[in-house]
């Protein structure tokens, strides 16, 4: 808790008060020491305690003042003391009314622990209110960025079924080899813009550091059509590489990162055009 905040949260007039103990008493009694602030701050609230005090102060009658002073001035047996009495040389302020002094002392105590407790009661729901206004804040920012997910998975979702009902794309089904007679996988492949898209249906996963690789079998030449995982993807549809032309289409396992040539004895997938 900085200066500011500890002089606002009404700790310092319940500290003048003598209404504070352990850790509440011993964080004043530092910031006192440390902070010029808060050290002005106490002794402005003492200051202002003690003038209230004396501006409530009444002078006695002067011959009620007299009578008081020669009073105290004799001795036993009405022998006047040795000496000037230093009563004599005290001013009138300093004789106050008791029973009206610590009615407005008890008043301007009370005073003081009420604002300290409405300060302490404000200050802690004003603490309250900003932590549930920052937990708000955050949830709204949780909540666009779902939102923004949302939008982009629907937007992909919609581009694909596109796609898929484009009545110019070409469907071309791809079957299981005898390396894995239970595969399946489609083509979507449009002809004029050359774009292909691969629906894998059914396939495992592939050994340790192989990778599936699509093929393209063009005027009897096998061509690289990309390599796709089996993992990581949220949507159906894969876009591979463009092709032109094709009389077929192919899926081997090859080496991590793809080859040139496809492995035919390791070929999962295949369907002509």
């Amino acid at each position: 808790m900085n200066a500011e905040e500890l002089i606002k949260s009404g700790l310092l007039e319940a500290y003048v008060m003598g209404q504070l103990a352990g850790e509440e008493a011993l964080l004043v009694e530092r910031a006192r020491a440390n902070d010029p602030a808060v050290r002005e701050e106490l002794d402005a609230i003492e200051t202002a305690l003690e003038q209230n005090a004396m501006a409530e102060a009444v002078s006695p009658p002067s011959e009620v003042r007299s009578r008081v002073i020669d009073r105290i001035g004799t001795v036993d047996g009405g022998r006047p003391r040795s000496g000037p009495s230093v009563l004599r040389t005290l001013p009138a302020t300093a004789v106050v009314q008791d029973g009206k002094w610590r009615w407005l002392a008890a008043a301007a105590l009370l005073a003081f622990v009420v604002s300290a407790a409405l300060n302490v009661m404000t200050y802690s729901e004003l603490k309250g209110i900003r932590g549930e206004l920052a937990r708000l804040e955050q949830d709204r920012s949780v909540l666009a960025e779902e939102l923004q997910v949302q939008r982009a998975s629907f937007q992909a979702t919609q581009e694909q079924l596109a796609i898929m009902s484009d009545p110019r794309t070409d469907v071309i089904l791809l079957k299981g080899t005898g390396l894995e007679p239970d595969a399946r996988a489609r083509i979507y492949w449009d002809r004029e813009g050359s774009a292909v898209h691969l629906d894998v249906m059914r396939l495992p996963e592939p050994p340790a550091g192989k990778q599936y690789q699509l093929w393209a079998l063009v005027d009897g030449v096998p061509v690289d059509a990309g390599v796709f995982a089996m993992v990581g993807e949220v949507l159906p549809l894969r876009s591979m590489k463009g092709v032109a032309a094709a009389q077929a289409f192919a899926v081997t396992i090859e080496q991590a990162g793809g080859s040139p040539t496809p492995t035919l004895e390791a070929m999962v997938l295949m369907g002509a055009v």
